[in-house]
């Protein structure tokens, strides 16, 4: 494999979309972020819910859920 010169890279243009819509890719990025932000935590509250049933089964308990 061969290696490329870093010269010839830094001389490689990349284009970029208009700013327009990098700013609406990085608004649906951030929405993405806070939906999976929110589903990490009802997870955790589910999970001790969860625990709590498990315990409550273990002690004879009756479920308060």
């Amino acid at each position: 494999m061969q290696r490329v010169q870093k010269s010839v890279l830094e001389r490689y243009k990349i284009p970029l979309p208009d700013l327009t819509i990098q700013q609406q890719f990085a608004a649906e990025v951030e929405a993405e972020q806070s939906l999976v932000n929110a589903n990490r935590e009802l997870v955790e509250r589910f999970e001790e819910k969860i625990q709590a049933v498990i315990i409550a089964r273990v002690w004879g308990e009756k479920e308060t859920t």
